[in-house]
């Protein structure tokens, strides 16, 4: 059975290509990202994309939308409301997760080889304090790693905001550009910095740390390895999507895999993001996906689903 299906992928995959629905990132961009660790993408999302991506979060707040239980690794905070694997939950994130404009970047910095590795619905409440201490994503093991310049990356998140952030002490994102080519002097399994982390629980910033001040629709893509926290918030929630993403021969962050009842409401492109591979997969293609190019090459918005 899995030869026919290997045998029909490969016929598939010599296929014409069709044109992408996305533009990757110039060189100058792609430069900048690899010496700063970051991509600022301002207004990518418009105001009709930002209004239905607050409906989400009203739902969510609604519904009291169930999350994946508590794990020794998450950071309990009274003043957060956090969703995960919230596309099992609320499918309306595809346009989101889908969005040409997003896929772009992800395909330069990662290579064609996208996952979906977590989808998360995160309101950070108002508080007087920091809501975040300076730290790098992904565990203990994986902030080891560091990669040489020239690298595609292993694991990236992108930040999409839905509040305004554009003012101080919005529960503003606070970053180190191109930190993530530094190891901390320790590592901790909890990966917090913690040569900064005592000057910063006394109002203390870095001389290099950037605040970023983003608008409804913005999306911030960092690494797993930027060293970065999060400001307090005086203002009003905090409202963001926060997805992960990583090679298809990475683990999932929140889910193993995805159930075929939220699987059939997406693109083929998506499908594959979540690392689908059809009823009767060969471990061997999460390393070698096939028809990688065509797969990826349009969306939902292109008439892809």
């Amino acid at each position: 059975m899995h030869q026919q299906a290997a045998d029909a992928q490969r016929a598939e995959g010599t296929e014409e290509t069709p044109v992408p629905d996305w533009k990757p990132l110039s060189d100058d961009e792609l430069r900048s990202y690899r010496a700063n660790g970051y991509l600022h993408l301002r207004g990518l999302f418009d105001a009709g994309a930002v209004e239905r991506g607050r409906e989400i979060l009203r739902t969510a707040q609604e519904r009291a939308t169930p999350t994946i239980e508590h794990h020794e690794s998450f950071t309990d905070r009274a003043h957060t409301l956090r969703v995960r694997d919230a596309i099992a939950h609320h499918p309306e994130l595809a346009e989101f997760l889908d969005h040409p404009g997003l896929i772009g970047p992800l395909a330069s910095v990662l290579g064609m080889s996208v996952q979906v590795l977590g989808t998360e619905i995160f309101i950070r409440g108002l508080h007087e304090e920091p809501l975040e201490s300076w730290h790098t994503d992904g565990g203990e093991y994986l902030q080891r790693v560091r990669l040489s310049g020239a690298s595609s990356d292993l694991q990236v998140k992108a930040q999409v905001f839905l509040s305004d952030t554009s003012e101080d002490d919005s529960g503003n994102f606070l970053m180190i550009p191109g930190s993530h080519h530094r190891m901390p002097r320790k590592t901790v399994p909890n990966c917090y910095i913690e040569e900064l982390n005592g000057p910063f629980e006394r109002g203390e910033l870095p001389s290099d740390a950037v605040t970023v001040r983003a608008a409804p629709g913005d999306v911030l893509l960092f690494p797993y390895s930027l060293w970065h926290a999060v400001a307090r918030n005086t203002r009003q929630p905090r409202q963001t999507f926060i997805f992960r993403y990583g090679q298809l021969w990475h683990r999932p962050h929140d889910y193993l895999q995805q159930p075929p009842e939220v699987l059939a409401r997406m693109s083929p492109r998506l499908r594959r993001m979540f690392g689908d591979f059809g009823d009767d997969p060969h471990p061997t293609d999460f390393y070698k996906p096939p028809a990688q190019q065509r797969v990826m090459a349009q969306g939902a918005s292109a008439g892809g689903r």
